[in-house]
């Protein structure tokens, strides 16, 4: 097999690699802040040299080729620079994973921010979290001067409150980014139901939220309830103890345990999870 052929081989399975991943979210991260315009102005070189180095027909295709293929790669690179797009990576204390931002903003009489977010284990590769992006718009009259993308979102001050999760203070309040969407067994109405079993004081039912176990305990003799607050090896997002009660707290956002023995209230889970 000749040398052309193996060069188009591989470029074919760089151009596959490339598709399946975007197909799949999946990213080269450090491709992410300028688009894909290494891997266009790959094909555009290496097509053009076998193109040149062919018969004087293919030449005259190979220039066509090159008219519209570079502005291709210019418009691409255009619309990169103008999306304007910052990253930032933050580490977990729990293992090798991370967490990549991406983020931007701007301002038409109103400022608004945006955030996607890659989960990666090694930095490289990333996986686009779906569903999880956050975007804030504050209005102008409300807009601290000097309140930056990084100071919305509440970066430096960002809780991991299990492995796979990450508690985020933002200028609207608490929001929560999942790595692992798929082990939050429990959604807004699994709560509520808790809630009712809990007022009912319906001992010994259970439910598990970030990690955390929660039951239902009643005592006959003196009419008191409590919900006991465990976890596997204590890796729950809230310490083990007893609270009194589980209540939507409308202003924070956020479902609370409350009356706790270690402190007086803890964030349990989103109230809603539109984003």
């Amino acid at each position: 097999m000749t040398k052309t052929k193996w060069t188009l081989i591989l470029l074919g399975a760089m151009n596959l690699m490339l598709i399946i991943m975007y197909l799949t979210d999946y990213f080269i991260l450090f491709l992410k802040p300028i688009g894909y315009v290494i891997p266009l102005a790959i094909n555009i070189i290496v097509l053009a040299v076998i193109g040149f180095r062919s018969s004087r027909y293919h030449n005259l295709w190979t220039i066509v080729g090159l008219i519209l293929s570079i502005p291709i790669l210019l418009i691409h690179g255009f619309l990169v620079w103008l999306a304007d797009y910052s990253y930032t990576k933050i580490d977990s204390p729990h293992n090798q994973q991370s967490l990549v931002i991406e983020y931007r903003h701007f301002t038409l009489g109103e400022t608004t921010y945006f955030y996607n977010f890659y989960k990666t284990r090694f930095g490289f590769i990333g996986k686009l979290l779906d569903d999880q992006s956050i975007r804030m718009m504050v209005q102008s009259i409300d807009h601290p001067v000097g309140l930056g993308a990084e100071d919305a979102l509440g970066l430096a001050g960002e809780k991991w409150i299990t492995k796979n999760i990450v508690r985020f203070s933002t200028w609207q309040g608490m929001k929560e980014v999942h790595l692992n969407l798929s082990q939050s067994l429990v959604n807004a109405a699994d709560i509520e139901a808790f809630i009712d079993m809990a007022e009912n004081k319906v001992s010994g039912q259970t439910i598990t939220v970030n990690g955390n176990r929660l039951e239902i305990g009643y005592d006959e003799l003196s009419g008191q309830s409590w919900i006991e607050v465990s976890s596997d090896y204590d890796e729950g997002a809230i310490p083990r103890q007893q609270c009194s009660r589980v209540v939507p707290n409308e202003e924070r956002g956020y479902y609370m345990l409350e009356e706790c023995t270690h402190q007086w209230e803890y964030p349990l889970y989103p109230m809603t999870e539109s984003r």
